[in-house]
C-alpha cells in the first residue's frame, strides 16, 4: 500500500528548510559587512548605468569604520537590475546611501548589496545599519578562524597569534585555544605555549556563565586538535562549574564536552568519571559502545586497538562499585567480543581474535571467555585444549552471560579428558591438584 504523506509535514519540512537557508543568508551578510574595508555614507550626486550594475558616485561624508576619508569623492559598484535588491531608478532617487564597501575588481564594490546598503534622506551621526551583536561575535570568530587556519598551515605563528589575541576577551580565549588545537594536530612547538595562555585567558573571564561556556568551546578546540596537556588541565578547571550546574540538561550537556575532550585526550580514567555524571541512560549507553572509536582508526586489526580496549576496561575496572561501573565494563566488553568475532571470519586473523576476546574474557565477560574457548579449541594441542576447558569454565560465572551459560559450559567441559581438566584447573589455581570434574572447574572459576 502506497504511504501518503500529510501535506503539513510537507509544508513544515519546506518552512523549516527555507528558515533555515535564511538563517545562513544572514550570516553570510553579517560576514560579508565584517570583512568590509569601510562603512560609510555617501552623498549621492549621480548613478551611472552598466548593463546590470551600477556605479554610484557622490562624496563621502560620513565614515564608521575602514579606510575612507571624510568629504573625499568616492564612486561604487553593485547589481541593478530588474531582479536586483537595489533597482537603478531607486538608486537614481536616492539622495544619501550608508554603505559597506570591498575592494573590486574595477575599484570599489559593495560589500552588501542588500538590506546592509541604506537609502536615506540625510546624512545621521550614527549607522542606520546595526547588526546584532551575537551574530557579530559569532561571525567575527568565524572569520577569524578561517585566517588563523590559513595562517598554521603556512607555518607562521606570529601571524597567527596575532589574529587570535582580539580585545574582546571571549573571543580571545575561543581563538587561542582554535591556534593552540591547529598547532598541536601539526606538531608545531608553540602549541603548549598558547594552550597556557589560552586557559589563562579562559580563567580571566569574570563572568561565571561566560567563563564556563567559552571554556568549553575552547576544550573542544583544543581536544580535537589533539593538544592533550591543555585539554586536559582546561577539563580539570572547569569540571568544578560543571558539576554546579543547576539543570540536568545543561549539566549532561557540559559533562559530555569534558567526556568527549578527556578520552580524545588520551586519559580514560578521567572520561568515565565525566560521562558517570550523565543522567540520561540512552546517551550513556551511546557514548559507552562507540568509546574504542575514539582512537583514530580503531578496528579489531589496528596494531594499538588492543591496547586501548585494554586501557578503556582498565579505566572502567577504577571506578567505584557502581551501577555505572558495571554498565561500562558491560558496553566495551561487548564491543571487544564483536570485534573478536568479527575478526573469526578469517582464518588468518584467528590469533588476533583470541588477544582481543581474552583482553574481556579476563574481566570474567562471560560471551568473551565463551568465544576465546571455542578459538583455543579451533587452534588444538594440549596446551590450546587446557585453555579452552579454563575459559569454558570462566563462562559459566562470568556476566552478561545469560541463565543458561552455566550448563552450556559444564557440557562443553563434560567433552574434554580428565587429564586436560586437570590442566585447566592448574591454570585457574597453580596449587590445584589431581582430576578436576566440569563442577570443580567452575567453582574455580568463580574464585
Amino acid at each position: 500500500m502506497k504511504r501518503t504523506v500529510p501535506l503539513v509535514l510537507l509544508l513544515l519540512s519546506s518552512t523549516s528548510a527555507l528558515a533555515a537557508g535564511a538563517g545562513m543568508e544572514t550570516r553570510n551578510y553579517v560576514a560579508r559587512r565584517l570583512a568590509a574595508e569601510s562603512h560609510v555614507q555617501v552623498q549621492v550626486s549621480g548613478v551611472e548605468v552598466l548593463g546590470s550594475a551600477c556605479r554610484v558616485g557622490g562624496t563621502v561624508r560620513k565614515v564608521f569604520a575602514g579606510k575612507a576619508v571624510a568629504d573625499q569623492p568616492l564612486s561604487f559598484q553593485l547589481p541593478c537590475g530588474p531582479d536586483a535588491f537595489w533597482p537603478a531608478d531607486t538608486l537614481k532617487s536616492a539622495k544619501v546611501v550608508e554603505v559597506f564597501l570591498k575592494p573590486g575588481l574595477d575599484g570599489v564594490d559593495a560589500a552588501d548589496d542588500g538590506q546592509g546598503l541604506r537609502v536615506l534622506d540625510a546624512v545621521t551621526e550614527r549607522p542606520q545599519w546595526v547588526d546584532d551583536p551575537a551574530l557579530v561575535r559569532e561571525m567575527t570568530e568565524s572569520i577569524a578562524r578561517y585566517r588563523i587556519d590559513a595562517e598554521v598551515k603556512r607555518r607562521d605563528p606570529a601571524a597567527a597569534l596575532s589574529l587570535a589575541r582580539v580585545v574582546d576577551p571571549v573571543l580571545r580565549a575561543r581563538l587561542l585555544a582554535h591556534t593552540a588545537g591547529l598547532m598541536a594536530a601539526r606538531k608545531q612547538p608553540e602549541a603548549g605555549a598558547t594552550a597556557d595562555e589560552a586557559i589563562a585567558a579562559v580563567k580571566a573571564l569574570a563572568e561565571a556563565g561566560a567563563r564556563l561556556e567559552s571554556g568549553l568551546v575552547a576544550l573542544e578546540s583544543l581536544a580535537m586538535g589533539q593538544a592533550k596537556k591543555g585539554a586536559l588541565a582546561l577539563a580539570a578547571l572547569l569540571e568544578p562549574e560543571v558539576d554546579a550546574l543547576t539543570e540536568p540538561s545543561r549539566r549532561d550537556a557540559a559533562s559530555l564536552v569534558l567526556y568527549g575532550a578527556r578520552i580524545r585526550s588520551d586519559d580514560p580514567a578521567a572520561a568515565f568519571v565525566s560521562l558517570s555524571k550523565v543522567t540520561d541512560p540512552a546517551t550513556r549507553r551511546d557514548r559507552l559502545s562507540n568509546m574504542p572509536f575514539a582512537q583514530k582508526d580503531f578496528s579489531p586489526v589496528h596494531p594499538d586497538s588492543l591496547g586501548w580496549m585494554d586501557r578503556l576496561l582498565a579505566g572502567a575496572e577504577a571506578l567505584p562499585a557502581s551501577g555505572f561501573r558495571t554498565e561500562a565494563l558491560t558496553e566495551l566488553c561487548r564491543t571487544a567480543q564483536r570485534s573478536a568475532m568479527e575478526m573469526t571470519k578469517l582464518p588468518e586473523l584467528l590469533g588476533k581474535a583470541a588477544a582481543m576476546a581474552e583482553v574481556s574474557a579476563r574481566r570474567r565477560h562471560a560471551p568473551s571467555a565463551q568465544l576465546l574457548a571455542l578459538i583455543r579449541e579451533v587452534e588444538g594441542g594440549a596446551p590450546a585444549r587446557a585453555e579452552a576447558a579454563r575459559w569454558h569454565a570462566v563462562s559459566a560465572t562470568g556476566f552478561d552471560g545469560g541463565s543458561k551459560a552455566r550448563t552450556e559450559a559444564l557440557k562443553a567441559l563434560g567433552t574434554f579428558t580428565p587429564a586436560e581438566r586437570a590442566a585447566a584447573a592448574r591454570l585457574l589455581l597453580p596449587s590445584a591438584k589431581g582430576d578436576a570434574s566440569p563442577a570443580r572447574l567452575v567453582e574455580l572459576a568463580a574464585k
